[in-house]
Formats: C-alpha cells, sequence, structure tokens
C-alpha cells in the first residue's frame, strides 16, 4: 500500500526532463529500479552496467533502462498516459488527468490484462483507490488518510464487503516520519527513523509479544553504518554485525542464551571486494576464498570444511556458466556444469579421469 500511494504521488509530478527541450537524448547512471542517479556523456554509456537513457520529443518522453547495453526495461511516456514494457511485453499502463495525477493504472500478465486501479481525489488528496480484476469484479478498496499537506497517516482497506483490520500509521517527527505502524489484530511491525531520517529501529510484534528487534547506529552523521544488533526473544537469539569505515560488513556474531555459536569474518581486498570469509560455527571451520577478473566479477571460489577442500567452483560470464568441482579427502570426484542456475551435466571422475558422464536437458 505504501509502494502505490508514493507511485501515485511520484506519478502526479511532471515527468523527467519533459521541459528541457524536443528532440534530446541524455544518458544517466542508474540501478535496477531505473532510477536517473548521475548524467553523463553519451561516450561513457559503457562503463556502467545501468545505464538509464532518456529520450525526449515534444512533450513525450521515453525512457529505457539497459543493462550491458542489453534493455531490461521502457517506460513511454505523454501527458496522457505511460506505457511500461519488459522487453516486447506490455506490464503496465498508467492514466492521467488533466493535472498530471494518476487516475487508473492497469497490470497486464502475458499481455492481458490482470488488474485494474482507479484513484479518486478530494480536491488535491488521493482519497480512496478500487481494485477490480481482469473481469471487472471488485477485490478491494484502499482508504487514504492525509494531512494537509499530502503526507500520509493511515491506510485502511476493504475487502469482500468487510473492513479488515490492515492499517498503517505514520508519526511526524521535527523532519519527516519519526514512527510507521502497520499491521493487524494479531500482528504489527514497527519502524523508527532518526532526525536525519535514517532507520535506527525495527520491532514485530505478535499477539502481543514482541518477538524481535533491530537496532541501528550509524558513523558520524552519514549514511554509512557502525554497528547493527538484531534480537530474537523466541528464541533467544542475537545476531551482532559489525562494519568497516566504509560501511561495509566485515563481521557478524550470532549468540543463543548468552553464548557464541556462530562467528563470521569478512575479510576485503583494497577495492573492499570479499577475498576470504571464515566462519565457526556448529559444523567446525568453515573458509570460503575468492578471486575476481578484470571485470569485477568472481571467477574462482574454493570452499573448505575444517581445513578440508569440498568445493571449487569456476565462473564464467559467457552464457552465464558456472563449474562446480566437488572434492572428498582431498580428491576430485565429481564435476557439475550449470548454464543460467540450470544443471546441465554432471561428470563423475575417478583417478583424475572422467568415468560417466549424466547430462540435462
Amino acid at each position: 500500500m505504501i509502494a502505490k500511494l508514493l507511485l501515485a504521488v511520484i506519478l502526479s509530478a511532471p515527468a523527467l526532463l519533459c521541459a528541457q527541450g524536443t528532440g534530446t537524448i541524455r544518458y544517466y547512471i542508474s540501478n535496477d529500479l531505473g532510477m536517473a542517479l548521475e548524467e553523463i556523456g553519451w561516450y561513457r554509456r559503457e562503463e556502467f552496467p545501468h545505464i538509464l537513457v532518456v529520450r525526449t520529443e515534444g512533450t513525450r518522453e521515453i525512457r529505457s533502462l539497459l543493462y550491458e547495453g542489453e534493455e531490461l526495461q521502457r517506460w513511454e511516456r505523454d501527458p496522457a498516459e505511460e506505457r511500461v514494457y519488459r522487453g516486447s511485453e506490455l506490464q503496465q499502463r498508467r492514466k492521467y488527468d488533466k493535472e498530471g495525477r494518476v487516475i487508473e493504472e492497469q497490470l497486464y500478465s502475458g499481455g492481458s490484462l490482470s488488474q485494474r486501479t482507479l484513484y479518486y481525489y478530494n480536491r488535491d488528496l488521493l482519497e480512496r483507490t478500487e481494485t477490480f480484476d481482469a473481469d471487472g469484479l471488485l477485490l478491494y478498496r484502499d482508504y487514504y488518510r492525509l494531512s494537509p499537506d499530502g503526507r500520509l497517516r493511515r491506510v485502511t482497506r476493504e475487502q469482500e464487503d468487510r473492513q479488515e483490520d490492515q492499517r498503517l500509521a505514520l508519526g511526524d517527527g521535527a523532519r519527516g516520519v519519526e514512527e510507521e505502524r502497520y499491521g493487524n489484530n494479531k500482528e504489527q511491525r514497527i519502524n523508527r527513523y532518526d532526525q536525519e531520517g535514517r532507520f535506527v529501529e525495527r520491532e514485530y510484534w505478535y499477539e502481543g509479544q514482541l518477538l524481535e528487534r533491530e537496532r541501528v547506529q550509524y558513523r558520524g552523521e552519514g549514511e554509512l553504518r557502525l554497528s547493527s544488533r538484531l534480537e530474537e526473544f523466541s528464541p533467544e537469539r542475537t545476531t551482532s554485525s559489525s562494519y568497516d569505515e566504509e560501511g561495509r560488513l566485515v563481521l557478524i556474531e550470532v549468540s543463543e542464551g548468552g553464548e557464541e555459536i556462530e562467528r563470521t569474518v569478512h575479510q576485503r581486498d583494497e577495492r573492499g571486494r570479499i577475498v576470504e570469509t571464515t566462519k565457526r560455527g556448529p559444523r567446525g571451520i568453515e573458509n570460503w576464498r575468492f578471486e575476481y577478473g578484470s571485470e569485477e566479477e568472481p571467477v574462482r571460489e574454493e570452499y573448505r570444511l575444517r581445513g578440508a577442500l569440498e568445493r571449487i567452483t569456476l565462473y564464467s560470464t559467457e552464457e552465464q556458466l558456472r563449474v562446480e568441482e566437488l572434492y572428498r579427502e582431498g580428491r576430485l570426484f565429481m564435476r557439475v556444469h550449470y548454464r543460467s542456475e540450470q544443471k546441465v551435466m554432471e561428470e563423475f571422475i575417478s583417478n583424475g579421469e572422467v568415468v560417466r558422464v549424466r547430462e540435462f536437458q
């Protein structure tokens, strides 16, 4: 429900770059969400895995999210509507009124309409939404309570002719949302934020009993984490995490009943990549070592259990290939081939030679 409201608010704003002229193409460093993070020159588009290409032609705009040069998703928008595609398949369609507010959202699956949501406003504030299935049957209504300046206070859902107890409430602090609560009669989740808007605490309650609490500390006034602590009260279990000066995870300690049961240490190189991980736990000492190629992707991984070599994994970005070599008492006895996470072949090995092959279609 939060996502739906935020989507409505975001989409009610003018389209990105629409007013910057006609017939332009701009390039941005992006992420897997398609955000325009930093504008770059066209000649740098090969330097980053995710690139957002924004084309404007008058009031029409097309945003294409590329990954390694291949289009993942595309948004086509004019003042009246927006269409979202993955490849050639339509996934989403939104319609807008003259004020630029979203008034209808359609979701598609396999090219066919699967769900439709209508948005209703009271003056300029979102009042409720109604969601229907592909056959026009009403699934539920969501009622939004907003403050005069448009901040979300509470969301209540009505479904199948009865009002459900599922609710969301936000508490304002000096600089924004200080606390958010959501849940129903049985369970409730509470997130709390500091004056800088950073997440600092999370609680999970079930039938009036606190089951989990997570707290986060930051390094200075920025977003870099210093440490975090997750407490699980049933059973009693605590997970403490520590981060380096760059906010990267380096240590995880797990205890039960006050006694440490697991400790994991990450060692990183000068680029921040994990090159070795050592875990002391119920299985004994486990160790992983990683090697990287020129493209910053791992190319080799070694796994040892209690000092004995158990597995070597070889990675290849070409065709998403992966080969796992399995060892017993230090000797290679099996080799398993994967393509795009699907097992394609097993090789059984004796005395260094392949004695049997099993292929998968």
